[in-house]
């Protein structure tokens, strides 16, 4: 799991922004049920924990690599 921060976080909202950086220290920003990053946080699989976030950006908090990122370094393997 890499590092990630709470970049906004509202008390009255279910939501919150986490920030991650991928390998080369680029920030991507994306939403996440707070109750969802706790059981994550807590050891859920990340598949349970974010089933409404794509493959990529799943990808993207486990490694830290993004498509393009992934695609250079693989070529035409699946992911």
């Amino acid at each position: 799991m890499r590092n990630f921060t709470i970049h906004k976080f509202e008390p009255d909202n279910e939501w919150v922004t986490i920030e991650v950086i991928d390998i080369f220290n680029n920030t991507h920003l994306m939403d996440v049920k707070m109750i969802d990053l706790a059981a994550y946080e807590d050891g859920a699989h990340i598949q349970d924990a974010f089933p409404y976030l794509t493959t990529s950006q799943r990808e993207l908090i486990l490694t830290g690599l993004t498509d393009d990122m992934w695609d250079e370094m693989f070529g035409d393997e699946e992911k």
